[in-house]
C-alpha cells in the first residue's frame, strides 16, 4: 500500500503566533517536534529527573491549548512559558522564557499547589527532556 503524506500538526504561523505573544524564538528542535507531534501521544511518555521522580506525558498539546495557555500565563502574571504537552492529571509541561529559568523544562502543577510551588523545574532544557523520555 502507498505511504501518505502527513502535514504538520501544528503548522509555523502557529507557532509563530506565540513566538510574538512572548516576543521570543523557538528552537528548530522544539518547533519540529511540535510541528510533528502536537496533539499526539507517544509510547516514550516517563521521564525521571534528577531528583528521581518519574513524570508522565499524556500528550502533546495541539495549537489553540497551546497558544491560550501561553496568554493565560502571560497575562496572570505566571511568567513566560509555553505548556507544549500535559499529564494524565492536567498538569502542563512547559518551556520557559523567564529569565532565571530560560531553556528550562518546568511543570506547571496547577490542580494540586499553591502559587509559591506551583511550578517546578523537572529538565535543564528541552533536548534533556525529549532524550529522557522512555517506555
Amino acid at each position: 500500500m502507498r505511504k501518505l503524506t502527513m502535514l504538520p500538526n501544528i503548522k509555523d504561523f502557529e507557532l509563530n503566533l506565540i513566538e510574538d505573544e512572548l516576543d521570543v524564538k523557538f528552537s528548530e528542535n522544539f518547533r519540529n517536534v511540535l510541528k510533528i507531534y502536537g496533539g499526539t501521544s507517544i509510547a516514550e511518555k516517563y521521564f525521571e529527573d534528577k531528583n528521581n521522580l518519574e513524570w508522565e506525558l499524556s500528550q502533546f498539546s495541539k495549537f489553540d491549548i497551546m497558544h491560550g495557555l501561553t496568554k493565560e500565563f502571560k497575562e496572570s502574571g505566571w511568567g513566560l512559558k509555553v505548556p507544549f504537552a500535559y499529564d494524565p492529571g492536567g498538569w502542563h509541561y512547559c518551556l520557559s522564557f523567564d529569565p532565571e529559568t530560560k531553556g528550562k523544562i518546568i511543570v506547571n502543577r496547577w490542580t494540586d499547589h499553591g502559587p509559591e510551588e506551583q511550578f517546578v523545574v523537572i529538565a535543564d532544557s528541552f533536548e534533556e527532556f525529549i532524550n529522557g523520555l522512555e517506555k
